[in-house]
């Protein structure tokens, strides 16, 4: 077996279920048995989530794999005409599963690799016990409106609210990791869902109750970006009624409602009144 070889099947069962199974394999000399997951394999081809195999083409740097996307011309992400995620890997100081999450994009039939991570739809990276430092630093590796999924071993001790606002959609725990689950979660992260570890939903909705409680109540604000007195302005206007009745109801002059309704305008780069109520009420502000 040559080295380069032997680093790509360690590489893959870096993140793969069956890494003890094969490191044993190895000790002893047997070969895989016929049960284990072809994703848990360097696969010449890669039997997809359907079944089907694709077949690996030779990259533009040489090595095998799909053909890279490549950014327009004008800069910004490139849609494949199939509709298959455009995927990049950020280099987080763990080559072993950079090259195991890189081999795998490039031959899996549902993804789409780049070498540009700022033309990628989704940017996946491997990190060990992640604090906050670390997710900021991801988000300076790509652009502001890349999606990051992370593959996280050890304990998560970054703070959720910042991971959110550096652009995590989606965390993926190494146990239990399969290349099956982290391909739908790739696609449905493009798709604009998201995934988090149930423990980790519920560490980020105590984030929001306490930051609402402590933070925005306080100031009048509300979790959606608007004050509470906004949120009645446009609710009132959602309702039809006139902004002379409007400030009548609110004990405020009519000039007083325009210019709340122009600061929401303004902030929120709307057109006029009726967008100013249709981002409210599709952004379940109202």
């Amino acid at each position: 077996m040559s080295g380069s070889h032997a680093r790509e099947i360690e590489a893959v069962h870096g993140l793969g279920a069956h890494s003890r199974t094969h490191r044993a394999a190895r000790g002893t000399g047997s070969s895989y048995t016929a049960d284990e997951t072809e994703s848990a394999r360097p696969p010449r081809s890669h039997a997809g989530v359907n079944g089907a195999v694709g077949e690996r083409s030779l990259g533009s740097d040489g090595r095998h794999g799909q053909d890279e996307a490549e950014s327009p011309a004008g800069g910004g992400p490139r849609r494949t005409a199939t509709g298959r995620p455009v995927v990049g890997v950020l280099p987080t100081g763990d080559p072993i599963s950079e090259l195991a999450l890189e081999n795998f994009v490039r031959q899996c039939p549902h993804l789409v690799w780049t070498a540009d991570r700022n033309a990628a739809d989704v940017v996946v990276a491997a990190l060990h016990s992640p604090d906050t430092p670390a997710v900021t630093r991801l988000r300076k590796q790509v652009g502001e409106r890349v999606s990051l999924v992370l593959v996280v071993g050890g304990e998560w001790r970054a703070n959720l609210h910042q991971a959110v606002v550096s652009g995590v959609r989606a965390v993926l725990p190494r146990t239990g990791f399969t290349w099956e689950a982290f391909t739908q979660t790739v696609r449905q992260v493009r798709a604009g869902h998201a995934d988090l570890p149930p423990a980790l939903q519920g560490r980020l909705v105590d984030q929001m109750q306490y930051t609402y409680r402590e933070v925005l109540a306080p100031r009048g604000l509300t979790p959606g970006g608007l004050t509470e007195r906004e949120a009645k302005v446009l609710q009132l206007v959602a309702d039809g009624h006139e902004l002379q009745d409007i400030g009548n109801q609110l004990g405020y002059s009519e000039r007083t409602i325009k210019n709340v309704l122009y600061g929401v305008i303004k902030r929120h780069r709307l057109r006029n009144r009726s967008h100013a109520v249709s981002f409210a009420i599709r952004s379940g502000l109202i």
